[in-house]
């Protein structure tokens, strides 16, 4: 960046907030922010509309060349991604990654601003009773296989996931829907058992893209391992658990019509491999050496040293995502099944030396489910769950626990010794050794076990003492109803939790037929869990993305959990 003239007194109101005014500016170029939004955030921290105007006008000098280039076809980008991969199945997976994003798309997506904008829809209309919602879908979309998609195509995929066979893990999330109706070739209706006004954020996410159900048929368990048919820009080529996934340009990609896309025709890239780097210490090293091109989630120790490398761009925004730390509530022995028991867990662990220990600070506790970056997010959750090892300790004495000779709790000849299962992931061991050496001040014994992703998904289903979960969802309280809610008990509810209070918070958002009620249950919902625990949050760590010089095109942003591609091009 220039630095800016004398007289400009662009320097005395930036040189107090440097790193914030940087990261204020990296908003607006990667379009998170708004030009207003960028101004409103700049006056908070006392920087001047001028102040920030020079600044742009000298990054915009900087970078005039950059802008200029035409993009150019070929190469293949390779992204670096901080877990393993699952099945690549919006019916029935138990994650989705980032290849979704370039395999499949939805009827809606979201844009930098967060506004639902089209992608497979043209249009959608909810009736004025909000019992049903229609949706146009757009002219000339086609599956991989060239199947037309139409409104059949779309109903086909929406039967399927709520049907029980399929097992799709999301299906909950659809319950209100009764019937879905392919009324004309372009017009797909959904008729609703009660006013939902969550049914547009639901069919915007990967669980609700659109594939071809008769290619899904055919292949049975083969599909999204062997073949995937859906109608994104590039087609799948491999998928191999715990090393990488890769796809390849789709060359008879119709087109795209979602407005925030630069390119509406087929991807200029070759293809896509995206790596599964497991360990936290290797990914910065990769990027820096140039083995990557993207990656999600450095190590956070290392991030402030890629912020500091010229040659690359890092990208960071809070998320509206987090840790969670399930009880089997079965586990009645250890009397899981008791609130004062999950209470006292929570007020064991200490969540700011978790943020400062593993997130050196790009992060923020969580003393309720959601995390502040949300919309709905209810501050009256930080009267809950504050670190207290004195009330830990009363609360497991007022359930008659002892300590033994080795001063682990003890009651009526059972010792409190349970598993905590984590997914294989550096991160992911270290926060569990955090939680299983805190728990170990108030006499537990805690033993963590480690699992690659299908056997620690197949794990939590079959019943485990204890886990740990990082939920990752553009609206966070629809999902963190899924580990919570009676009705999901067994899975994704896999502590198997059942609390009234939080079920009826839980009928009350997906119930309400405005943005006022869905609020208000929001907040309702929110304050049960902190009160109750049916799951106990843990902290939120910032998003992370970097990317090398040679990218050009690529668009991580706060209201879409991974890029889109078909802007992305590779420069010489």
């Amino acid at each position: 960046m220039a630095e800016p003239g004398p007289g400009t007194g662009v320097a005395s109101e930036t040189d107090n907030r440097p790193e914030a005014v940087a990261e204020l500016l990296a908003g607006y170029r990667s379009r998170r922010l708004s030009r207003r939004g960028l101004l409103a955030a700049g006056a908070a921290l006392g920087v001047s509309a001028g102040a920030l105007s020079a600044l742009l006008a000298d990054e915009a000098a900087a970078t005039a060349a950059v802008r200029q280039e035409e993009p150019r076809s070929g190469g293949t980008l390779r992204e670096g991604y901080d877990l393993d991969f699952s099945r690549l199945d919006p019916v029935a997976t138990n994650w989705y990654d980032p290849a979704f994003f370039a395999l499949f798309e939805s009827l809606l997506i979201d844009s930098p601003e967060g506004e639902l904008q089209p992608q497979l829809a043209t249009e959608w209309e909810a009736a004025a009773d909000g019992r049903t919602v229609s949706f146009t879908i757009r002219e000339g979309a086609t599956f991989h296989s060239g199947r037309r998609v139409d409104a059949q195509a779309v109903k086909e995929v929406y039967d399927a996931i709520k049907d029980p066979a399929n097992a799709s893990p999301l299906s909950v999330l659809f319950a209100p829907v009764e019937a879905i109706e392919a009324a004309d070739e372009r017009t797909v209706t959904l008729s609703l058992s009660h006013p939902y006004y969550e049914v547009l954020n639901v069919v915007k996410t990967g669980y609700w893209a659109i594939v071809n159900i008769d290619t899904r048929t055919e292949l049975g368990e083969r599909f999204g391992q062997a073949e995937v048919d859906g109608t994104g820009p590039f087609r799948f080529q491999e998928w191999v658990p715990g090393s990488h996934v890769a796809v390849t340009r789709w060359d008879e990609y119709p087109g795209s019509i979602v407005p925030y896309f630069e390119n509406k025709g087929v991807a200029y890239l070759d293809g896509i491999r995206w790596e599964a780097i497991l360990e936290a210490a290797q990914r910065a090293v990769r990027i820096e050496n140039g083995e990557i091109d993207t990656l999600r989630n450095p190590a956070l120790q290392d991030v402030a040293r890629l912020e500091g490398n010229p040659d690359l761009t890092v990208t960071t925004f809070s998320e509206p995502s987090g840790y969670l730390f399930g009880q089997n509530f079965e586990r009645t022995e250890l009397d899981l099944h008791e609130q004062a028991m999950r209470q006292a867990i929570s007020h064991a662990i200490d969540r700011q030396a978790i943020v400062r220990a593993l997130l050196f600070d790009l992060g923020s506790p969580l003393y309720g489910p959601i995390t502040p970056a949300d919309k709905y997010f209810a501050p009256e959750v930080e009267a809950f769950n504050g670190f207290d090892l004195d009330r830990a300790r009363e609360l497991v004495a007022g359930l008659g626990w002892t300590a033994g000779g080795d001063g682990i709790l003890e009651k009526n000849g059972q010792r409190m010794a349970f598993t905590l299962t984590v997914q294989e992931e550096s991160f992911n061991r270290d926060l569990g050794s955090v939680i299983q050496a805190q728990l170990r001040e108030l006499g537990m014994e805690v033993t963590v076990e480690a699992l690659d992703r299908g056997s620690y998904f197949a794990k939590l289903t079959e019943g485990t003492d204890s886990y740990l979960f990082y939920y990752l969802w553009p609206v966070p309280i629809d999902v963190v109803i899924l580990f919570v809610g009676t009705a999901t008990s067994g899975a994704p509810n896999w502590g198997r939790a059942s609390v009234p209070r939080v079920d009826e918070a839980i009928a009350a958002w997906q119930q309400a037929p405005d943005a006022e009620a869905l609020a208000a249950a929001g907040v309702e919902f929110q304050v049960a869990i902190a009160e109750t625990l049916p799951s106990i949050p843990l902290v939120v760590r910032n998003n992370v993305w970097v990317a090398r010089p040679n990218v050009r095109g690529w668009l991580p942003h706060q209201y879409d959990i991974y890029p889109h591609y078909n802007d992305v091009w590779l420069a010489e």
